[in-house]
């Protein structure tokens, strides 16, 4: 097994998983299989990417495929991306002001938990910002259980037991998606890497098994702009 981010041959446990962490570059399962969607989009110097919350692995390989101009990282807290001293700050509960149609692809991963405000209303403003043609990919961690959300100051216990971290403010609940998220975006009706990427794939990139089916904190979303309801 080997990244297929960066190449190294070394991983180590992940809190209760074993074995899963990239050593050089710190890339977890999700965001491996991330990368082989990525790589299936047509990304050239003229793509106009917006990356929330970069992965390191993955910013060290995207930049080399856009022009550094189109490339557009940021996160609520930039000061804690020492290895891309352009993010920019982005506040994803104030988004009027970034501009509609400006990005061929926005990427994010195990974002959207951890957003203090109506899920809706980010959803809304990231599909606008998109093309016509943009794809919005991204990972969104479904857990057991039903949609579940608190703004309110509950305590480290309570986020932890509800939410699974004590910085998530709400738990995507595998029982009820197409009640709730699936109410806010044109969601597929199943999730099967395999329909993608043959097992070797997935295996030689160290992708285990049970990422690759169901809705879970992998799942790889690929949408379009006209994927989001509201818009």
């Amino acid at each position: 097994m080997r990244c297929n981010i960066c190449g190294c041959y070394e991983f180590l446990d992940m809190n209760s998983r074993k074995s899963v962490r990239c050593k050089k570059c710190g890339s977890l399962e999700r965001t491996r299989l991330l990368w082989l969607y990525l790589q299936r989009l047509e990304i050239s110097k003229n793509t106009r990417i917006l990356h929330l919350a970069p992965e390191r692995g993955l910013y060290d390989r995207i930049k080399t495929l856009t022009d550094k101009s189109n490339y557009v990282v940021a996160d609520i807290n930039p000061k804690a991306y020492s290895f891309a001293p352009e993010c920019k700050k982005i506040d994803l509960c104030d988004l009027e002001d970034w501009p509609s149609f400006e990005f061929d692809l926005i990427i994010h991963s195990h974002v959207l938990e951890h957003v203090p405000c109506n899920i809706a209303y980010t959803l809304f403003h990231l599909h606008r910002m998109l093309s016509n043609n943009g794809t919005h990919l991204c990972i969104i961690p479904f857990m057991p259980g039903k949609y579940d959300e608190c703004f309110q100051d509950i305590g480290d216990h309570e986020r932890i037991r509800r939410f699974g971290q004590n910085d998530h403010v709400r738990r995507f609940g595998s029982d009820d998606i197409h009640a709730h998220l699936g109410k806010l975006l044109k969601l597929p009706s199943k999730f099967d890497a395999t329909e993608d990427f043959s097992p070797k794939t997935l295996i030689e990139a160290n992708i285990p098994e049970n990422h690759w089916r169901g809705f879970h904190i992998g799942t790889v979303l690929s949408l379009k702009r006209q994927d989001m309801v509201l818009l």
